[in-house]
């Protein structure tokens, strides 16, 4: 957990310490997250499925080095998973502020068209954990929930200039490292996301 947490204040710090007066760009998303949660040890009556999650957030990009960018999503983001158990349907419904800082690298500078890679560490600070039983009772589960989940992202997309606006769209997973099982004795539950994203960005500052 040290660990975790000095990777998490390094993040921020670099968010941060980047010179405001250099060539930022500004904007906003939206996210589809396909979630899900990986149980160790699973219990055999229990079968887990996805739940389709949302987000929205800003956007903020700033160029590094050559064809190397800093790209920060920090939004508001729904987790968690559906739950089968004896017949009854239990969604855990995990909601965070989530700060996805991504270090992403463009194939070219120019065109219609730049595609981009990008990995990184996402860091997610908890607003509400629920679970809601299908045809049954919703059960506030923040306390038996860790405040803080820790995972690390990769994925790709494509950046479209148009004009001062860029437009983008990308896709990434999203390997929770964080048991967010508080609750002493039972398995850890990590959270895992395959995460949909569009938005578009604004130049901000001098160049």
């Amino acid at each position: 957990m040290k660990a975790i947490n000095l990777i998490s204040a390094l993040c921020l710090t670099m968010l941060f310490v980047v010179p405001l007066h250099a060539q930022w760009t500004l904007g906003g998303a939206i996210d589809i997250n396909i979630a899900s949660i990986n149980v160790d040890p699973e219990p055999s009556s229990e079968e887990y499925s996805s739940r389709l999650g949302f987000g929205f957030g800003a956007v903020v990009d700033r160029p590094l080095s050559g064809q190397f960018d800093f790209h920060a999503e920090p939004m508001f983001l729904q987790k968690g998973g559906v739950i089968k158990e004896d017949g009854d349907e239990i969604t855990f419904k995990v909601h965070y502020f989530e700060i996805p800082l991504m270090i992403r690298y463009t194939f070219q500078k120019d065109g219609s068209m730049v595609p981009y890679v990008m990995a990184g560490p996402s860091i997610g600070i908890l607003m509400s954990a629920k679970i809601d039983v299908k045809n049954g009772p919703e059960l506030d589960q923040k306390d038996d929930t860790s405040g803080m989940d820790f995972g690390l992202g990769f994925g790709g997309g494509a950046k479209f200039p148009h004009g001062n606006k860029t437009y983008f769209a990308e896709a990434r997973y999203v390997l929770g490292m964080t048991n967010i099982n508080s609750a002493e004795g039972e398995s850890d539950v990590k959270n895992r996301g395959l995460q949909i994203v569009a938005g578009v960005t604004v130049p901000f500052g001098d160049r």
